[in-house]
């Protein structure tokens, strides 16, 4: 891995949300040694992180007073390094720009953001993401286990579930967790055959880290996502992970019941060469 120190970041805003999502992003630090930063922005033009007003400079230190210890509080308790960073302005820009300043390789957030004029849709969320390149994690309670030790992973036809294997690989070697990998019933010759492909590269790159996996056909009974997910509630799945066209299509609305497991989204555009130093 990179010298630098990488940061995982998470949302905040003082909420028992917050705290949940928290927990899971000190998870992951502590194994592979990354920071944590605390980041309460205000989107004072309203939707995903706004408040719907713009705060005084009084009421911004007020918040960075209170965000400082906490950051202190959670480098005490979890020998993890932990800072806070408090902004307004535009969403995507900011969280870009303390993505980048930070060498943050992950986020963590809670599935609502809990303010009366806040709003987080998936659309909202890849806006954000766009262009920062690191993956996110939507969590709806605490961690399952001390650590991760079963990950689902849908893989299908598309060539661009070959974005998401890098941080397959990097999940599992630091985590040494079971990889589930589920396939869609099909039916059509040619999306079958790409689908194979598909199925013969990932088997060969993950034997080739010594990566513990298994491959599941999804019910001809059921739709590809109610496996997905059915299949992660039967093996107690720490993770779903899924490229964001996946996210989009089966997370398009706020839908509670999905989020009982952390899901990991691979934002659009990433590539394999982006996350080579995690390998």
């Amino acid at each position: 891995m990179s010298t630098k120190k990488k940061y995982i970041v998470v949302p905040w805003d003082f909420s028992e949300g917050s705290e949940k999502a928290l927990k899971h992003a000190v998870q992951l630090a502590q194994v592979v040694n990354n920071g944590i930063a605390l980041l309460y922005l205000n989107n004072y033009s309203g939707g995903l992180f706004g408040t719907g007003k713009k705060l005084s400079d009084e009421e911004l230190e007020s918040i960075n007073t209170k965000l400082t210890e906490k950051a202190e509080k959670v480098a005490a308790e979890s020998n993890v390094e932990c800072r806070a960073f408090v902004r307004q302005g535009k969403a995507k820009e900011i969280a870009q720009e303390i993505i980048h300043s930070v060498n943050a390789n992950l986020m963590v957030m809670f599935r609502h953001i809990e303010n009366e004029k806040s709003s987080m849709t998936v659309k909202d969320l890849l806006k954000i993401m766009k262009g920062a390149f690191i993956p996110f994690i939507i969590v709806g309670s605490e961690p399952r286990h001390q650590y991760y030790k079963e990950i689902v992973v849908p893989i299908d036809d598309d060539r661009r579930y070959r974005e998401s294997l890098a941080w397959i690989i990097y999940m599992a070697n630091y985590y040494q967790c079971n990889i589930n990998l589920l396939k869609p019933f099909l039916t059509d010759e040619f999306r079958k055959k790409d689908l194979a492909n598909n199925v013969y590269f990932t088997k060969k790159m993950l034997e080739k880290q010594n990566i513990v996996y298994g491959v599941k056909t999804a019910k001809k009974s059921e739709t590809f996502k109610d496996s997905v997910f059915n299949f992660g509630k039967i093996i107690e799945s720490d993770m779903i992970m899924m490229t964001a066209k996946y996210y989009l299509k089966w997370l398009g609305g706020k839908n509670d019941e999905t989020f009982d497991i952390p899901i990991m989204c691979i934002p659009p555009r990433a590539d394999l060469s982006k996350y080579s130093s995690f390998i």
